[in-house]
């Protein structure tokens, strides 16, 4: 069986940073590139961590590309109540040592899916912003890209506000750019991620560990531990590793074909992900899958193993 190529874009905070751990640890993928966008934390930072823990993996052969560092229309909102200034949760890892890449993240992604010709798959870890200008600058990405998988947005409810999932509140123009491209889209949002999480002994497993992934995961996760103590109990929510994981794990999660629209102009709703999921009038297109359920077990052994594994030389 082929690899399947994808090119990730990633706000990179805590959790997008075990999403690349994973995505380099699955034997089934090949990340031809990485590119960063404002979300989590600002885009000085968000690319600076995705090349850092690039260079942790071990990977520094895989370029990363610099990109939008605002969103298409309104004011950047960042959430460094959960991933620290830094975005890292004020952990620090070695700095890389790879050139730094110049090419702006829509260009580079472009070229790349050409050069995949209509292979290329596209995860959004992140705010869709660098998709959704990549799609304005080259209308013909629409052939290129086989397929987008997203973490965001959520059939019931938000974090952010009540309607409204974070990625998708930061910009939600953006996101409804992406949604109404006619490419094949998987929405892990909310309804699956919440259930994605590792328990009371899979993180004292990985805090005792001794590899670098391991040690990240001990110095970062603690305010996002804290969080969900008080919200949904004692675990850690792993979302942005859900779409890595579904890319080439397909059979460990459910969902079904919905229409999904973003809501660009409520005064209560702004930045939802409005879907046709539960209603018995549904949109006259139904343009994604969503994903609502996982085996959290089988998943949490594959982000473990992606961890403790991360740094190891």
């Amino acid at each position: 069986m082929s690899r399947i190529p994808v090119w990730i874009d990633t706000d990179t905070g805590v959790d997008d940073a075990f999403a690349l751990m994973t995505a380099f640890s699955l034997q089934d993928m090949e990340v031809k590139g990485i590119s960063a966008v404002a979300g989590n934390v600002p885009l000085s930072h968000t690319f600076i961590n995705a090349r850092n823990v690039v260079s942790l993996c071990g990977r520094e052969d895989v370029p990363v590309y610099p990109g939008a560092d605002k969103p298409l229309m309104i004011p950047l909102q960042t959430a460094e109540y959960v991933h620290g200034v830094n975005g890292l949760g004020e952990a620090v890892i070695p700095d890389s040592k790879a050139e730094f890449e110049t090419e702006k993240a829509w260009d580079a992604l472009y070229r790349c899916a050409k050069q995949c010709q209509g292979t290329l798959e596209l995860i959004l870890l992140g705010p869709e912003t660098n998709a959704a200008i990549a799609l304005n600058e080259h209308p013909d990405l629409v052939q290129y890209l086989k397929r987008i998988l997203i973490m965001g947005g959520a059939a019931v409810g938000g974090n952010s506000t009540p309607a409204a999932e974070f990625n998708i509140f930061v910009d939600p123009q953006a996101a409804q750019i992406v949604f109404k491209s006619g490419i094949p889209i998987i929405m892990c949002g909310l309804d699956v991620t919440m259930k994605a999480g590792l328990n009371t002994e899979e993180m004292a497993e990985l805090d005792a560990g001794t590899a670098p992934g391991c040690k990240l995961f001990r110095d970062s996760t603690q305010a996002a531990r804290n969080l969900y103590s008080e919200r949904v109990g004692d675990v850690y929510i792993v979302h942005d590793a859900c779409p890595v994981i579904y890319a080439v794990k397909p059979e460990l999660f459910k969902g079904e074909t919905a229409g999904v629209y973003v809501e660009t102009r409520g005064r209560l709703t702004f930045g939802q992900t409005v879907t046709d999921l539960y209603t018995d009038v549904p949109f006259k297109k139904r343009n994604a899958a969503v994903i609502t359920d996982v085996d959290r077990s089988a998943f949490a052994k594959i982000l473990m193993e992606a961890i403790q594994k991360a740094g190891q030389r």
